[in-house]
């Protein structure tokens, strides 16, 4: 921990001529390549934590770092501005950033599909709407704690037919090794709408690397999508070097809930002594989804809280499988970053977790 993890209010203000020096939040916006025009905001919270929100995006999270590593993985077309994204058949891998979190949905996840006469896109369409209303905050509770805040809404809608807003507020303490993202998914209008939705969040190197591990509850119910990823099942939660011309492979896993009614996956890399765990409502995200690409270039881990397993739409409505929101109502969810840094304390968690 830092210096000034308990200093006061009046202390902190002693110690700085603006608290700039130790954490802030700033605001701009991208000026070069294909992400010019993007906004975004940059938070360092003086634990370590480094991320980028993109309010241009969705206010999903683009890169992650903590004590200068990189924890995110960035699709080789780089940052892209939304402006440049078109629906067409096949285009979401040329298109997508990538990044530490993006959000799929909140009509379709997974393929593309046609449903009803409506093209869907690989993983919907959200995560390149930009958001409305868009909030940024720095300061003091009535506690004294130091807080950095991101908020807004986005909107995914269409004539005649679907009306949902995301409305998004990530949050983290001066000092805290925690970054909190929590949703509220509403339905604007008379009828009902059937949605899915995914927290795709992705690994890179260097946390990424030959040995990193997944850890989940020992009572975890895993399946495979593909006859590959049946084939290489026993390694499902352990990572390999890269891998020349390697496909990538899906898993699906059903976590048990703690008492409190949440999911944890930590994923550890042994030889950096950190590790990352994610929280999330059993009740709002069904599913946990394991994304193992290790192909050289693509070399990326997904661990993805959803609410599906990313049949796509179509075959989501045949299945009877998608969540639905009742006219005008709402319902909440999100997920919980918290980065481990030690060896004793990686220990001790990893035997919590496994334990639930």
């Amino acid at each position: 921990m830092n210096e000034f993890a308990d200093l006061s209010k009046k202390e902190m203000l002693r110690h700085t001529g603006l608290i700039a020096q130790v954490a802030g939040l700033t605001r701009f916006i991208y000026d070069d390549g294909n992400e010019r025009g993007l906004p975004a905001v940059r938070v360092r919270n003086g634990s370590g934590l480094d991320f980028t929100v993109l309010p241009g995006r969705n206010i999903d999270i683009y890169n992650l770092e903590y004590k200068g590593i990189n924890l995110s993985f960035f699709y080789k077309n780089g940052l892209t501005s939304p402006e440049r994204v078109s629906y067409t058949h096949n285009e979401f891998l040329g298109q997508n950033s990538g990044g530490m979190l993006y959000t799929s949905g909140l009509q379709n996840c997974g393929p593309e599909n046609e449903t009803e006469g409506l093209f869907q896109p690989l993983h919907g369409r959200i995560h390149a709407m930009s958001a409305e209303n868009v909030s940024t905050k720095a300061y003091f509770d009535d506690d004294e704690h130091y807080h950095f805040e991101v908020s807004g809404k986005t909107r995914e809608a269409r004539l005649f037919g679907h009306n949902l807003t995301l409305s998004r507020t990530i949050t983290a303490e001066l000092n805290s090794n925690s970054i909190m993202l929590a949703d509220i998914i509403e339905n604007e209008t008379c009828r009902d709408t059937l949605y899915s939705m995914m927290y795709h969040i992705n690994f890179g190197y260097p946390f990424l690397d030959e040995g990193t591990e997944i850890v989940v509850s020992g009572r975890t119910v895993s399946t495979a999508r593909t006859e590959s990823s049946i084939k290489f099942f026993n390694d499902r939660f352990l990572m390999s070097a890269p891998i020349d011309n390697f496909e990538e492979h899906l898993y699906f896993h059903d976590v048990p809930a703690d008492d409190n009614g949440r999911c944890h996956a930590l994923i550890i890399n042994h030889k950096l002594n950190l590790a990352v765990e994610l929280s999330y409502s059993k009740a709002a995200m069904y599913y946990l989804v394991e994304w193992k690409s290790m192909g050289s270039g693509d070399y990326a881990l997904g661990v993805m809280p959803s609410t599906s397993l990313l049949r796509g739409r179509h075959d989501e409505l045949e299945a009877n499988a998608l969540s639905k929101l009742s006219a005008f109502s709402k319902t909440e969810t999100g997920v919980i970053f918290t980065v481990i840094d030690g060896e004793k304390a990686i220990a001790s968690r990893t035997a919590e977790v496994r334990s639930i």
